[in-house]
């Protein structure tokens, strides 16, 4: 069903661009907007990452030549800075100790093995680690977030776990590209229609499969 649901989303988001969605290639950037978007909008990181690039700390080694309270203070406008910075140090220190992030990304370690280690880290929860998989670290890995999750719930009638749906749509879709772009563009779906509240069901292009478009998560 997820090939489906990928080959309708790419008719009605044919001009989708991973990279300019997200506004960075830079792999450690993409780490740190990962971790300073929690609790926030992306609005917030955007000014968060200017500070950083400003100060020429978005380097895992730079970052590390900081003390909290200065990183603190970068981050600011990311909120939550106390937790944010720790976590930032705790995983830029992870990647040097692991030799850099092409290192890692060239490495021989799975996905899953990867994952274990960034859910080990304070203040890396699924979600955040999923993200920092697929889009920084190269491993086949897609987010069972919000989003996915209230438009599974919407097309089916039937809710499911983070960890369920994305093992369901792992299951299905394989390579990591597809799924790179498969949350892309279920997030701008979420976004611009199947939104949690007042969806724009008239403009969607699943309406006439949504069994229950009125029900939030």
């Amino acid at each position: 069903m997820w090939q489906s649901i990928y080959r309708q989303l790419e008719r009605a988001f044919p001009d989708f661009q991973v990279e300019s969605w997200w506004g960075m290639a830079d792999p450690f950037s993409r780490v740190v907007g990962s971790i300073l978007v929690q609790n926030t909008n992306w609005s917030n990181v955007v000014k968060a990452l200017e500070r950083m690039d400003a100060a020429g700390i978005l380097f895992p080694e730079k970052l590390l030549l900081l003390s909290a309270e200065e990183l603190q203070e970068i981050i600011r406008p990311a909120g939550f800075q106390r937790a944010k910075s720790a976590c930032l140090l705790q995983i830029s220190r992870w990647i040097v100790q692991k030799g850099g992030m092409e290192v890692i990304r060239k490495s021989n370690e799975s996905g899953e093995q990867l994952r274990r280690q960034l859910l080990a880290m304070k203040g890396i929860g699924e979600e955040t680690a999923d993200t920092i998989l697929a889009y920084a670290l190269d491993r086949p890995s897609i987010s069972g977030d919000a989003y996915t999750r209230r438009l599974w719930l919407r097309l089916t009638g039937e809710s499911c776990t983070y960890g369920q749906i994305r093992m369901a749509i792992q299951a299905e879709i394989e390579e990591l590209q597809d799924l790179q772009r498969l949350h892309g563009l279920i997030v701008e779906h979420g976004k611009e229609f199947c939104k949690k509240r007042q969806p724009q069901c008239g403009k969607c292009l699943f309406s006439e499969k949504c069994r229950s478009a009125s029900i939030p998560i």
